[in-house]
C-alpha cells in the first residue's frame, strides 16, 4: 500500500516545511558517521542468559492491526514494533526481543497484507534487547538487504558488555546508520526524524514522523523508552528528556502519541471504529502533551515519591 502523504497550508503546511529541510536518505544517513571511530569495534558477544519470563513463549499475541494509512502494529503484551509503508519499502520501529518474538511479527506483517522481505530500513529505539533482539533473524530470513539504524551512544554501550539482563539476545550487527540527535531520513515518502531522549536507556531515541487518515494529515510521536529506572541521574534525564521531546514534538504539531510497548485497549476502540467516525487515536495537539507525555511525567514522579531511588 502506497502511504499518500497529503500536506495543506496553515500549521500542518509549516509542520511540512519543519520535517523536510535538511533530510538524508539511507545511504546518505549511512555515510554520515563523519569520525568512523567514534564507532566502538564490535565486541565479542556473550552467551546470554535465558529470557525474562515476561518476554518467553508462548507469548500473548496482539492482533496486529492497522492504525493509519500505511501505519501498522504487530507484536505482543511485552513488547511490540511499528511498521510503516513508505511507498518506496517498509520502515520497521523496533524488532522484538528474540526471533521467535520476530518471526511472530513477520507473521502479523503477512496477515495484514505486508511482505517482510520488502523492509528496507530497522530503526531500533534503544539498546535493550526487547527492541534490537528480532533484527539478525529478520535479516537472516527476511531482509538481508535492509539497513539497520541504533544511537551511536546505545551501540557503543553495548561493546561494553554491560552485564545486566537488558542487554541479552542477539545483538544487532552490522549496524549501517549510527543515529543523532536531530537526524532526519527520508524513506519514500515519509521522512523520520530522531531525537535523543536519553533516561531510560544511555542511547534511546524517539521519532517523529507524518500519517494520514483516509487522507487527512496527522503527525505521530513515538517516545523510545518507559520504564523509568531507580536511580538518580538516569530519573532526572528521563524527565529532562520529556521535555526535550515536548519541544519537538510541539515545533512538528504532533497530535498521535504511540509505544511499543501497547496493550490490546489500547486498540480496542480503533478496531470497532465506524465509517466516518473521529480516530481514537488522534489526541490533538493539546493533549499530545496533557495526556499522552504527562504519562510519562506521571512515571518519573511515581518514581520519585516511591522512595526507590538509589541515593548515590
Amino acid at each position: 500500500m502506497l502511504l499518500a502523504l497529503t500536506w495543506e497550508g496553515g500549521a500542518f503546511g509549516q509542520a511540512k516545511k519543519e520535517m523536510t529541510s535538511d533530510y538524508m536518505t539511507i545511504d546518505e544517513a549511512a555515510a554520515a558517521l563523519k569520525l568512523p571511530g567514534a564507532a566502538a569495534p564490535m565486541a565479542e558477544y556473550r552467551p546470554s542468559p535465558p529470557l525474562p519470563v515476561r518476554y518467553a513463549p508462548p507469548f500473548i499475541s496482539i492482533q496486529p492491526v492497522k492504525l493509519f494509512d500505511g501505519l501498522y502494529f504487530v507484536g505482543t503484551t511485552a513488547v511490540g514494533a511499528f511498521v510503516i509503508d513508505t511507498g518506496d519499502g517498509l520502515v520497521m520501529l523496533d524488532t522484538g526481543s528474540s526471533d521467535a518474538d520476530a518471526a511472530l511479527m513477520a507473521s502479523d506483517m503477512r496477515e495484514l497484507g505486508l511482505d517482510p522481505s520488502k523492509i528496507k530500513l530497522i530503526l531500533i529505539s534503544h539498546e535493550h534487547f526487547d527492541h534490537y533482539g528480532g533484527v539478525q533473524y529478520l535479516k537472516r530470513t527476511f531482509c538481508p538487504k535492509a539497513k539497520v539504524g541504533i544511537s551511536l551512544v546505545g551501540w557503543n554501550m553495548l561493546q561494553t558488555h554491560p552485564p545486566d539482563w537488558a542487554h541479552i539476545s542477539s545483538w544487532p550487527q552490522p549496524v549501517d546508520i549510527y543515529l543523532t540527535d536531530g537526524m532526519k531520513i527520508k524513506v519514500g515518502n515519509v521522512i523520520f526524524q530522531i531525537v535523543a531522549t536519553p533516561g531510560h536507556s544511555p542511547g534511546c531515541m524517539s521519532f517523529i514522523f507524518p500519517v494520514t487518515d483516509n487522507g487527512s494529515p496527522h503527525m505521530v510521536g513515538i517516545m523510545g523508552g518507559t520504564v523509568v529506572w531507580p536511580t538518580r541521574v538516569e530519573t532526572r534525564l528521563y524527565k529532562s528528556s520529556v521535555e526535550y521531546f515536548k519541544a519537538f514534538a510541539v515545533a512538528a504539531r504532533c497530535d498521535v502519541g504511540l509505544g511499543s510497548h501497547s496493550q490490546e485497549a489500547d486498540f480496542a476502540a480503533l478496531r470497532v471504529r465506524k465509517p466516518g467516525e473521529p480516530h481514537p487515536l488522534v489526541l490533538g495537539t493539546e493533549k499530545f502533551n496533557s495526556v499522552y507525555l504527562k504519562s510519562y511525567r506521571d512515571r518519573y514522579q511515581q518514581m520519585l515519591d516511591s522512595g526507590k531511588l538509589n541515593p548515590h
